[in-house]
């Protein structure tokens, strides 16, 4: 299933007005299952980033395609993997990228090298318009085969943050490595820490750096006997401290997914809570029962101030348990946390004919109950209103879920969302059923009402029956202060449009 990455945040307030579209050109649908795929808008053109692990060189396959800003036609594409050798794979392998400005990206690798025996970290700068290659260059270096980077990037692109993850150690605590990086890449300061909690094997971190430097990871905990919880660290660089933050659940509740982003210095943590009963293994799923799969409890709001002190952690119940939920992202608006959720259900079922083959082929059902929107005050974390929003739109199959989502902006203080309502056009007699995807504009206020809800019939996409190319409510990609790229899909091709507001 795809991961979606913005390199622009979206916290931007427009005055209201009629929206207007304009399409591109269609081109060949490319398959977007198990890929991260990122938007770029820089230099006149819109630059499309898909990166998936490649089995067969074990690495990751970065590919970048162009489209004109004018007309939105794609002008090219460009393989930006790591170049394999004639015999055998590179030792050079993919770990992330991040913008630095415009076209040109910095890309890290990790690497080992066999005749020193340690386990690099480098980057090079690469300019995703010409192809252009920086030469490669070091950062860290450790002495072992073993062990993880985790890179991340502040918001204004001056700060890296790097987490090492040290080899197992059996029957000692856990042990890691932290690096603060400028926006070149360069070691500012480093620091070691001991977890109070035994090493294992199966780790997972996510880690996240402020504008001013501080660095925050969230990390896994499974300990023996006990259900696995989160743990929220901070390391204030400026005085070199680490805190602790425990987000164990009293009532062993547990937090499958979650969110985190700085706004105003401050780091905001969002996380949904499974019901105590719910569980990720060994479920019979109803995909036609449209109400089955791990349910939610409740939302977890944490908030760090700029010093790494947590001013507050807030959970949140829901009145009944809500099947499916999976939080997309959350915007700020004045003194609110605004949040949008897909009650999604994504069944992944091998396909291939012989597993020992290498042969990893998957079929993918995608089930869609709808959204849920909620609203948090910033100042407590605490939840003001909840809405369920139900579409019930038709299941669908290996096609990445292309039509079940939602789309959304702030928008004088209110939420736009835009996503897709299945109508049947037919009105004849005897009847043959013409479904089209209708999108569809809601307009939500600060307290949760609905102010309008209409058919955004002058999108030019769904609608009518001879019209095969349907809203793809996926990608939002800010151009300026009034103008988002959208797309639409039918089953062979994508297009890109223009929305102004």
């Amino acid at each position: 299933m795809k991961t979606i990455t913005y390199f622009t945040l979206l916290f931007i307030s427009l005055n209201a007005s009629a929206q207007t579209f304009s399409w591109g050109f269609p081109f060949g649908r490319a398959d977007e299952t198990e890929k991260n795929i990122t938007h770029v808008v820089a230099d006149d053109k819109l630059y499309r980033i898909s990166s998936k692990y490649d089995l067969g060189t074990f690495n990751q396959k970065v590919t970048v395609d162009q489209f004109s800003l004018n007309d939105l036609e794609k002008t090219g594409s460009r393989d930006l993997s790591v170049e394999q050798p004639m015999m055998g794979v590179a030792s050079l392998t993919f770990n992330s990228m991040f913008q630095k400005e415009g076209s040109q990206f910095i890309f890290f690798y990790t690497d080992y090298d066999r005749k020193t025996k340690k386990n690099k970290l480098l980057f090079r700068k690469v300019n995703i318009n010409s192809g252009k290659l920086g030469e490669l260059q070091t950062v860290l270096e450790t002495d072992t085969n073993d062990g993880r980077f985790f890179v991340s990037q502040s918001d204004n692109k001056q700060y890296f943050a790097v987490l090492n993850e040290l080899p197992f150690a059996k029957k000692s605590n856990e042990k890691v490595e932290f690096f603060l990086l400028d926006g070149e890449a360069k070691i500012l300061k480093q620091k070691t820490h001991q977890f109070e909690i035994e090493d294992n094997r199966d780790k997972q971190h996510s880690l996240y750096v402020s504008n001013n430097g501080l660095v925050i990871l969230v990390k896994k905990v499974d300990e023996k006997k006990v259900k696995p919880y989160l743990n929220l660290y901070t390391w204030n660089t400026s005085e070199d401290t680490i805190a602790t933050t425990s987000l164990q659940q009293q009532d062993d509740y547990q937090i499958p997914q979650f969110e985190g982003k700085f706004h105003e210095d401050n780091f905001y943590f969002l996380a949904v809570i499974t019901h105590e009963k719910s569980s990720n293994f060994g479920l019979k799923i109803d995909m036609n029962g449209r109400n089955s799969g791990v349910g939610a409890n409740g939302i977890l709001a944490v908030k760090v101030d700029a010093q790494g002190n947590v001013a507050y952690t807030q959970r949140n119940d829901f009145e009944k348990i809500v099947s499916n939920l999976n939080l997309k992202d959350f915007l700020f608006s004045g003194d609110g946390i605004w949040a949008v959720y897909d009650r999604m259900y994504v069944e992944k079922k091998s396909s291939s004919s012989n597993l020992t083959a290498g042969d990893f082929s998957y079929d993918y059902s995608y089930l869609n109950n709808g959204f849920v929107v909620t609203k948090l005050d910033i100042n407590t974390g605490k939840m003001e209103w909840s809405r369920i929003i139900d579409t019930s739109e038709p299941n669908t199959k290996n096609d990445n879920g292309d039509f079940l989502s939602t789309l959304f902006y702030m928008d004088g203080g209110n939420m736009v969302l835009l996503y897709n309502e299945t109508r049947d056009l037919n009105t004849a007699k005897i009847h043959v059923v013409f479904n089209r995807r209708f999108p569809i504009k809601e307009v939500i206020s600060a307290t949760g009402e609905t102010l309008s809800r209409e058919a955004l019939l002058a999108a030019g996409i769904g609608v009518t029956k001879e019209e095969e190319f349907e809203l793809n409510p996926a990608y939002l990609i800010p151009v300026s202060e009034n103008t988002f790229i959208i797309r639409a899909s039918n089953r062979v091709e994508y297009k890109y449009g223009k929305m102004k507001i």
